[in-house]
């Protein structure tokens, strides 16, 4: 078993199935925010606010090395390995993350998506593997 996977310019990320659940959440957050190829503020805020309701007593620092790392690991990486890095997270978050806190992500992802007012295909791609993986639904506004 691989504890490292490495992008194309080597740098480390944990693999999926060892990552926290901050860290996982996180993670899935970034291959939204950068599916359209840019994360800006406002999906940042939108990022912020979910894991600071899903998990309240988290380090900001650490949430932000996580998300550091997985928006250098996504920019670098091919579109199927970022699905296939998408689906192993969203096996992840199946496994750490409570039915409370899995029904409560839906609603926050649907805002990270609009949160700049776009809907992207990308963006659409992967909200159809969250809904497949995790069995719940996040309606969005495809008209953005």
């Amino acid at each position: 078993m691989n504890w490292f996977s490495k992008n194309k310019k080597n740098n480390e990320i944990p693999s999926p199935v060892d990552m926290t659940p901050l860290q996982a959440v996180t993670h899935l957050c970034a291959c939204i925010q950068l599916s359209d190829g840019d994360a800006d503020f406002e999906e940042r805020k939108a990022w912020l606010n979910t894991i600071t309701t899903l998990f309240p007593s988290f380090s900001e620092e650490r949430a932000d090395n996580f998300l550091n790392e997985a928006h250098v690991y996504i920019n670098n990486a091919k579109h199927e390995d970022v699905v296939f890095h998408t689906e192993k997270i969203l096996g992840r978050i199946k496994e750490v993350l409570n039915t409370d806190q899995l029904n409560k992500l839906g609603p926050m992802l649907k805002d990270l998506v609009e949160a700049d007012g776009i809907v992207m295909t990308s963006e659409i791609e992967i909200v159809n593997l969250v809904e497949k993986h995790l069995s719940i639904n996040i309606n969005i506004d495809k008209n953005l």
